[in-house]
């Protein structure tokens, strides 16, 4: 297990040493940039310290290892311009060191209406466009304190006659410390080779620019140009600032390095009421649009019923729907 650990050290070292490259907007399948759960959405995306059971699938996956003997949880985003994005996970635990987890996550659209430039109005036929992210989890509690985990996916990204697909790994940790229930987590999102689109339709236009017989044709490299998913480094500190008899106020500071943008910061406050009943609001600095979050969510014996709202500014603003159910 130990070499698990040396693993993540590498990986995430290695990663902070390219995201600090800076390419800013060179990424695709920024699908995977899109927060999934209205409670991770309600603080921001802050959830690096905070995240547990199948939720933490998709935001550190060492918070896997706090779910209760089998959780799952599924949520539902409505996004900019009719696409949806749609979150499922399912954690088992195998005794009280080890968990194992699945989860999907799925953005989609209507098919669209295929126009030209002498058919502006449409063709009568139609194109599909989608993305799709498989992973498989573990997580392990190596100490009373200490918790890693784990991600292996499979990322796919479809448009047309034409897809490319990778697979990537999540890795993360939370410690412990005991103080005031002072947990500090980090986690690498993402870590992968380049994607490459391939189909019939770039096949055929890569076989015309060759039939011209040009040196160093720049069309043909365009054609078959890569990319790299939106790698990001993260690191969180969630501590409970009050905490009374039923009621626990957590206060959460996170730090992201993603690839393609210049760091950012969250900052939010979650109020819990005991088990059945939370609060959340945040504020995202140095994002484009995103800023304040909001949301709420309520337990009834084991079910779990959540909601979030994000301000975009001059986009339409999200609403975030989940729910989930604890054995």
């Amino acid at each position: 297990m130990r070499s698990l650990i040396k693993v993540f050290g590498i990986v995430a070292t290695t990663s902070i040493m390219l995201l600090a490259d800076g390419s800013l907007g060179q990424s695709g399948a920024n699908f995977l940039q899109i927060g999934a759960t209205p409670r991770g959405a309600a603080l921001g995306g802050g959830m690096t310290a905070l995240a547990t059971g199948a939720e933490a699938l998709y935001w550190n996956p060492a918070g896997a290892i706090f779910a209760s003997k089998t959780d799952i949880y599924l949520s539902h985003t409505d996004w900019f311009l009719d696409t949806k994005l749609t979150f499922g996970g399912a954690v088992m635990k195998y005794g009280p060191n080890n968990a194992f987890g699945i989860s999907a996550t799925v953005f989609s659209m209507e098919d669209q209406e295929i126009t030209t430039v002498f058919e502006p109005d449409g063709t009568g036929e139609y194109y599909g466009s989608g993305d799709i992210a498989v992973g498989l989890s573990y997580a392990r509690k190596m100490t009373d304190r200490f918790s890693f985990g784990i991600s292996g996916k499979y990322i796919q990204e479809t448009l047309y006659n034409e897809s490319a697909s990778q697979m990537a790994l999540d890795a993360g940790s939370v410690y412990q410390t005991g103080f005031h229930n002072l947990r500090i987590g980090t986690a690498v999102r993402n870590f992968s080779g380049n994607l490459e689109f391939g189909g019939k339709d770039i096949d055929d236009r890569i076989a015309e620019e060759e039939a011209r017989e040009e040196e160093d044709n720049p069309r043909i490299e365009r054609l078959s140009s890569q990319f790299r998913l939106p790698q990001v480094f993260q690191m969180g500190v969630a501590v409970d600032a009050f905490e009374k008899a039923d009621h626990c106020v957590t206060m959460i500071v996170d730090v992201d390095v993603p690839s393609d943008n210049e760091e950012r910061v969250v900052m939010g406050c979650q109020y819990r009421f005991r088990k059945m009943a939370w609060l959340g609001a945040s504020y995202q600095l140095n994002y484009d649009t995103a800023g304040l979050n909001a949301g709420g969510g309520i337990i009834v014996k084991g079910l779990r019923l959540d909601y979030s709202y994000s301000n975009h500014d001059v986009f339409s603003s999200i609403h975030r729907f989940g729910i989930g159910y604890s054995f």
